[in-house]
Parts: C-alpha cells; structure tokens; sequence
C-alpha cells in the first residue's frame, strides 16, 4: 500500500510540468485531478498504517511547521482582507500545496524514492518541451514571436524548465549507467531551446545559471564524458540557438541591462513601486491573501499581480507572512550553505540560484513547483542529516572500540 501512494505521488509530480496542456472543463488540469487522487491514496494509506501497527506516525519537519504556520496566516487573512473571495480561493490553493508537501515527505522515505521524483519531474518536462516545439512548428504564437506549450505563460513554463535542466544534470552525474546518463542529459539541448522560444528575460537569466551548475561540474566527470558533453551537446545547442530561436527572442533578450537601469522592466516597476506603498499602509497583517492586485490599484489604476515572490507574500501577508515564507525558504535550503560542499550541496545550491530569477519577476507563491522543489529540498537535507548522525554513531562507536583495546 505504501508503494501505491508513492506511486500516485509520482504520477502527480510527473504530471507538473505539462499540467496546462490538459485541463477539464468545470474541473481543473490534470495535475489538480492527479492531486487529489494522490492525496487520498496518502491519507488511506496512513490511515490503514496505523490502525494495523496501533502506532502512527507521521514524518514530519520543520519546513512544514513553517509551511502550515503560512496556510493558517493565510486563513487569518480573511478576516481583514480585502477581497474575502479571493483569499478563501488562494488559502484552499496553499492548503492543497500544503497537504501533497506533508505526503511527499511522509513517503519518501529514502535518496532512491527522491531520486525517482526527479525523474518524474524531468519526463514530465519533456513533455511541456514537446508541446513548446509543437506551437512553434504551428506558428502558434501565444504574443509576437514567444512559443509556449499550449495553457502555458511563458515565463512560468521557463521556470519550469530551467528547474527540470538543473535536476536532469544533476540526476545525469549521480547515474552510473550510461543509458540513464545519456537519458537525463539529452532533455538539455531541447529543453534550453524551448526556454529561448518563450523569449522570458528571467527564463534566461535562470538558464544561464543552469549552463553555470553544468561547466563548473564538469571536473566531476571524467574526461572522456566532459570531451562528448562539450562537443555533442553543445553543438546542439548552438544548432537549435543558431537556426530555431526567432532573432526577436535574442532582440528582447538584448534589452535586460536597459531594462533593469532606466526601463520599466515590462511595467513591474511600477507596480514594484505601488506594491511598496501598499506594504507601507498595512505593513504588520497584510491585505489578505490574494488581495495584491486590489491593494495597488489605487496607486496604478489597475489591478495586477505582483510579478514577485516576496513582494506579494508581503503585501498579502504582511511582515509576519513574509517572515513566514521566508522561515519556510531557509529551514528548505539553508542546510545545504551551511554544511560541508559536496556534489548533492552544490546541485541544491544551485536550484536556488536557479529558481532566484523567477521568484523575482514572478508571482510564483501558490504554483506547485515552487512548493515541491522546497519539499524535494527539504527530503534531501534531512537524508544528508541522516546520514550524517549515522556516520557520527559509527564514527563514537569505533573510537570507543580502540580507546577499550588500549
């Protein structure tokens, strides 16, 4: 029974990134089908666990203390906020993303299972980079010159991807067969170019980080993999960049620097500005979960999202949400700075890097990916911790047998 939870949690995390591509009318995507069905299976399975052993347990973590403090804060929210519809909606999303964070720590119960959920996320990013070239093929712009799988927006779907290139690199040093290495590696040319096609700035700049991870581990390989890494692949790339990637793609992408000194970064700060003041006027509670697009409009006008992580976390939220969300971030990633360097801490390091860009220009609070890449992080924390008591134990143990002997 416990396989079959795990197993309909990998369908859910594999379902992720291509989640737009299939939705039912009146009911959601797939992955909000596949979501609740995971969730089910998780509680039966537990359910069933402890009334057989008469002991149950729930693994739990510090990450998702601070997980649920933020699903509470949020539900606190209606109380003062300003658009109590919305909130109620956007408290029900964060317990959702909540409750399938609680299972995927609870049944990952090991690296081998860890591992087996980035290779769903990275098959499922296959798909979304297949469904990318397809409107492309078919001219199916979704704005002038950006491509995207179909339902997608484009700097969502470059987020997506960019976490999906990071993970198979990663996922590609760590397989001792070659097949399997050659199958996580493969998605990077293909999915770098699908990145370029959604001609997203911060997509970009998240991109770069990634070929960044890739060419400083490339001494972790030996020379004859860095010799056909770097003549194959990148040949690729530079063959799908040359001749697939429409010119106003590396046009738009030209303008980051004018941007980011004297443009207004595709109206984002304006509304950064707006969001500020709004933050100022109710800077302890917040405006309610949800709420940011009616807190700015008086400043702008109009109503709109943040198009930044910690901005609207903090309008919303108040300093207390944002302190929150901020415990939730560290207790995930903060480990792997800490710690001593190692292949998995410089991957999740990283992912960070990776995922930075985004959550600077996009409101990506509430989006499934967000919260799995903080619960796969925080499942890999605690196994390296495991590990690491288990080796101290051993370590003791051992001393104490010669300090005897003497």
């Amino acid at each position: 029974m416990n396989k079959i939870a795990f197993c309909s949690i990998w369908v859910y995390v594999f379902v992720i990134p291509w989640e737009n591509i299939v939705a039912i009318s009146g009911i959601g995507t797939v992955a909000r089908i596949l979501g609740i069905y995971a969730t089910l299976i998780g509680f039966l399975t537990f359910s069933l666990s402890a009334a057989l052993t008469l002991s149950p347990r729930l693994r739990v973590h510090a990450f998702l203390g601070w997980a649920f403090a933020f699903v509470i804060w949020s539900g606190f929210s209606l109380i003062w906020s300003l658009n109590p519809e919305t909130t109620m909606a956007r408290t029900w999303t964060y317990t959702q993303l909540f409750i399938i964070s609680l299972l995927i720590y609870h049944f990952t119960i090991n690296k081998k299972r860890l591992n087996a959920l980035m290779w769903a996320y990275v098959l499922g990013c296959w798909i979304a980079t297949v469904g990318t070239f397809f409107t492309y093929l078919h001219e199916s712009e979704i704005a002038y010159a950006r491509f995207t799988a179909q339902g997608f927006d484009p700097n969502d779907l470059s987020f997506y991807l960019n976490l999906g290139m990071g993970i198979a690199w990663y996922l590609g040093l760590n397989s001792k067969r070659i097949l399997f290495r050659l199958a996580a590696w493969s998605i990077l040319p293909f999915a770098s170019t699908a990145v370029l096609l959604t001609a997203s700035r911060a997509g970009a700049l998240g991109m770069i980080v990634v070929f960044m991870y890739v060419f400083i581990s490339l001494k972790i390989l030996a020379w004859k993999w860095r010799i056909l890494y770097i003549i194959l692949f990148f040949i690729i790339i530079l063959y799908f960049f040359i001749n697939i990637v429409p010119e106003y793609t590396y046009a738009r992408l030209s303008t980051i620097p004018i941007e980011v000194t004297s443009g207004t970064l595709s109206y984002r700060k304006v509304i950064w500005n707006a969001g500020l003041k709004a933050f100022v006027n109710n800077l302890l509670f917040g405006v309610g979960a949800g709420s940011f697009g009616l807190a700015v409009e008086p400043f702008i006008g109009k109503f709109k999202v943040a198009h930044n992580v910690f901005l609207s976390v903090a309008v919303e939220g108040g300093i207390i949400g944002l302190s929150i969300w901020f415990g939730m971030m560290v207790t995930a990633f903060l480990p792997f700075i800490l710690y001593k360097r190692s292949r998995d801490h410089m991957f999740w390091i990283f992912i960070l890097g990776i995922t930075l860009p985004s959550f600077m220009t996009l409101s990506l609070e509430y989006r499934k990916p967000t919260w799995l890449i903080m619960t796969l992080a925080t499942i890999a924390s605690s196994q390296m911790a495991s590990v690491r008591c288990s080796n101290f134990v051993i370590e003791k143990e051992r001393n104490m047998g010669k300090n005897i002997k003497k």
